[in-house]
């Protein structure tokens, strides 16, 4: 089944219920489908086929849903763009994608424009806030071209791909991920989805929570607010405003926003429901979180671009310090789990040599299930690097508790080896967020001749607060093995992120290897 058939029913069934806000814009349910329809018939006789790839290269903006809509609406594939991609980032994608057409913001189209004659696939070039330049079509004219009848949603299979969704390419070109229509359906019918109500979408719509966390108000009815970028003082404001219920924010955003000293003045009320995900939450966090957001539930969501952003839910139960004391002990430490794998999801722990690890051990996730993705667009090779025998490798490692919770211990190309020793970075990082006078800090291992890697942290302070490297050591030497401590510790304003707030540990690394060496950073 398409999507968009499911979408459709949906503004049919709920035409004047508020279904997209993004500032002073309020479109209804009614709204959207008119839209979509007009946009969906201007790409028909644009020359889109069932199948071509149409991209988008914005913002979080209003026309966000109905570009999706009317993609799908013809049987095409939605294919998403970082917003932040240089130019020529933006031409391999587009070229690897193939695309056949483009909705591009205005305040990027100059760098479009250049990057054209690399793309003879690509024939039409759609600008949303931008007047009219040659061979661009500006979105208004798109809508006013585009007639609100006579067309029909064409008919896909549920294994068809829906939307491709790029990886970041941090250890290499970025790869294709193919997502189907059942991939993104699957969620919505999860015992473990976000609770009804107004949702507020402050993530990118580029990432596979965005395009999870659009479809699932289009599926289900409820009002989406969309804000374009985030920062806390626009979150609040939205939340009081709009009267937000739900949404979901990654650890760095709700620390910006517990720690916004206009907090105690707006009016959060509404909000019940606070999913969170992207990269591992500090437990302190989580818990400041709960004293000053009363009456919110929170769910961890754990998965990745690949497996449709869900493997595994700490549901809202989990958070909650009810029964006995030694209940409520083991859901403390549940705090720091990614919780159980979701229905119909199955998951191991491998060794290096493909072995299931006993309970308690460290090893690999792999998963299969629903949700896995179709494979890597055009690229075969990459495809069978990480499924394998129907199970797909996700590089990151874990170890699983004897009720079946989940405990991250990063990346599997970051785990540290010093002298024969496996060190696991989020072991060192969980101590380090307890520190008094430490906002982040991240930890990566450096190339030492001696010890194969060394232990570096890397910390930003809490502002108005200062540490020495022997303090910092000294720390983490009186909580754990000490060769698990840093053997040395920077001090910076702020770490290197990407647009979902995950740490850019490669960044790290290369400007400790580049010190090492004498280079300048």
């Amino acid at each position: 089944m398409n999507i968009a058939e499911k979408i459709r029913e949906t503004c049919q069934h709920n035409p004047e219920r508020a279904c997209v806000v993004e500032g002073e814009t309020r479109l209804t349910f009614r709204h959207v489908e008119e839209r979509a329809r007009r946009i969906a018939h201007f790409l028909v006789h644009a020359g889109v086929n069932p199948g071509d790839r149409v991209a988008i290269f914005q913002v979080n903006c209003f026309e966000y849903p109905e570009m999706v809509y009317a993609i799908l609406w013809v049987g095409g594939i939605v294919v998403t763009l970082n917003f932040r991609l240089r130019e020529e980032e933006t031409a391999y994608i587009l070229g690897n994608a193939e695309a056949k057409g483009l909705f591009v913001g205005g305040r990027y189209l100059e760098m479009i424009e250049s990057i054209k004659p690399k793309l003879p696939m690509l024939e039409t070039i759609i600008s949303i806030g931008e007047e009219k330049r040659p061979k661009v079509i500006p979105y208004g004219t798109a809508l006013e071209q585009g007639e609100g009848k006579g067309i029909d949603i064409v008919s896909r299979e549920s294994g068809d791909v829906a939307c491709i969704i790029y990886t970041s390419g941090t250890t290499g070109l970025p790869k294709g991920a193919m997502i189907t229509h059942a991939n993104l359906l699957t969620p919505l019918t999860d015992i473990y989805t976000f609770e009804e109500g107004n949702l507020l979408i402050n993530v990118p719509m580029y990432h596979i929570a965005g395009i999870s966390s659009l479809i699932l108000p289009l599926y289900r009815g409820d009002k989406m607010v969309m804000l374009p970028a985030f920062s806390p003082e626009a979150f609040l404001s939205t939340v009081e405003k709009e009267r937000v219920q739900t949404t979901y924010l990654v650890p760095t955003m709700l620390q910006a926003v517990l720690d916004h000293p206009d907090f105690d003045r707006y009016d959060l009320s509404s909000l019940r429901h606070i999913g969170y995900g992207a990269s591992p939450m500090p437990v302190a966090l989580l818990e400041k979180a709960k004293a000053k957001l009363k009456g919110v539930r929170f769910t961890n969501f754990y998965g990745l671009t690949e497996m449709t952003g869900l493997i595994s839910v700490l549901p809202p139960e989990d958070h909650e310090f009810t029964g006995d004391e030694v209940e409520k002990e083991r859901k403390r430490k549940r705090l720091a789990s990614v919780g159980r794998p979701i229905p119909g999801c199955e998951v191991r722990l491998l060794d290096d040599d493909g072995q299931d690890v006993p309970r308690g051990k460290v090893g690999e996730i792999v998963a299969r299930g629903p949700k896995m993705m179709k494979g890597y667009w055009q690229n075969e090779e990459a495809t069978n690097q990480t499924i394998k025998e129907g199970w797909l490798y996700t590089g990151d490692l874990a170890w699983m508790d004897e009720e079946g919770y989940l405990f991250l211990q990063g990346r599997k190309k970051d785990m540290i080896i010093r002298g024969g020793e496996n060190i696991y970075p989020v072991e060192i990082e969980n101590v380090l967020h307890r520190h008094p006078k430490i906002e982040e800090a991240a930890v990566i291992g450096v190339p030492d001749e001696y010890w194969g890697e060394i232990v570096e942290a890397v910390v930003v302070l809490r502002e108005g607060e200062q540490a020495t490297e022997e303090e910092i050591i000294e720390y983490c030497r009186s909580r754990m093995a000490s060769y698990k401590k840093p053997a040395r510790v920077k001090f910076k304003t702020h770490l290197p992120k990407n647009a979902m707030q995950k740490v850019l540990k490669h960044v790290l690394r290369e400007e400790a290897i580049r010190e090492r060496k004498g280079g300048k950073l």
